[in-house]
């Protein structure tokens, strides 16, 4: 029997409960999350320091930080597909990228599908060839988080993180080892299942270039965010920000926050030794994640149909296709 395309395990629909979860379970976590840190820390003082810091000297930073990163990422993405399935070309993965990170966040229907549509269809792979290259690709960004992270922690002197001193290196060492050593071992076999093609296909080479560009990213991800703050009256050094930012970027990274709003603004609280207050650091982090949903918007809107379209037709296809 011949394995069912990715289009076609993409659109299969799971039980409710799960799209329940997956729908609202982030939406009551953020929720709960705020209205914690909103008892502890004044709606009007934060509103205050949001009318009282330099929104207007800080606005376009973030926004340059998301259009700028976008051709990062996806060179660093491009690398991977490439040596795994030879499609799409830059250009390609550049709009799509743009458009589905966007719909992801507007919490478009597709929901967590949309990008492994839209790639399934630009690369013509199966579903457990797709699952694998969307698994490579996030496992590479946690890997490059959490490695900063780990760093950051050792060298930078970060403190109040816990247990993550010890979680961050051990999640960096253990994916980097499976990055740098799975692709020679894996050549010795004439045969692997579809969901480790990536680990095969990407040579120790690449992925080591894969990494410096995504670790690039988030370095340049922090001199933005340190320059906003900055502009906006937040006096935290450059390297604090460059030791903090990567820890409040693997919390963000988390299923708990909607729209970049959530768990992560307490992990901004982190930067209340150099501030005025906490209701500064959360009054700039509220602004500076609107700036970067507006970058979003900025990068993404121009492909936004297009790419709408084409995850469409994916589900149509994939339709067909159970019928």
């Amino acid at each position: 029997m011949p394995e069912p395309s990715a289009l076609t395990a993409a659109s299969a629909a799971p039980p409710r409960w799960k799209r329940w979860l997956k729908s609202f379970g982030p939406f009551v976590i953020a929720t709960v999350a705020l209205t914690v840190l909103l008892r502890r820390y004044s709606p009007s003082l934060i509103a205050q320091e949001m009318a009282r810091g330099q929104f207007l000297a800080m606005a376009p930073i973030p926004v340059l930080a998301m259009v700028v990163t976008l051709f990062i990422v996806c060179a660093a993405d491009y690398l991977v597909l490439q040596a795994s399935t030879g499609r799409p070309s830059y250009p390609t993965l550049l709009r799509g990228k743009a458009a589905v990170t966007l719909l992801l966040v507007l919490g478009y229907a597709a929901g967590q599908t949309a990008l492994g549509v839209w790639l399934a269809r630009k690369t013509g792979t199966s579903a457990a060839r797709t699952a694998g290259l969307l698994l490579y690709l996030v496992l590479s960004e946690l890997c490059c988080a959490t490695l900063v992270a780990a760093a950051s922690i050792h060298w930078g002197g970060v403190e109040g993180v816990g247990a993550l001193t010890i979680l961050f290196p051990a999640i960096a060492g253990a994916l980097l080892c499976l990055k740098l050593g799975a692709p020679v071992l894996l050549r010795r076999r004439s045969s692997v299942p579809a969901l480790l093609r990536p680990w095969k296909d990407v040579s120790p080479a690449r992925a080591a270039l894969e990494v410096l560009l995504r670790i690039a990213q988030i370095g340049f991800v922090s001199t933005c965010a340190w320059a906003s703050a900055t502009a906006f009256g937040l006096p935290v050094p450059l390297g604090v920000m460059v030791a903090y930012l990567p820890v409040i970027l693997v919390v963000g990274s988390l299923p708990v926050n909607v729209g970049g709003v959530g768990m992560v603004q307490g992990a901004w609280l982190l930067l209340t030794p150099w501030a005025e207050s906490g209701e500064q650091v959360l009054a700039f982090s509220l602004l500076f994640q609107l700036m970067l949903l507006c970058g979003l918007l900025l990068r993404g809107l121009p492909f936004l149909r297009r790419v709408i379209g084409e995850i469409a037709d994916g589900q149509a296809s994939a339709s067909t296709e159970t019928s």
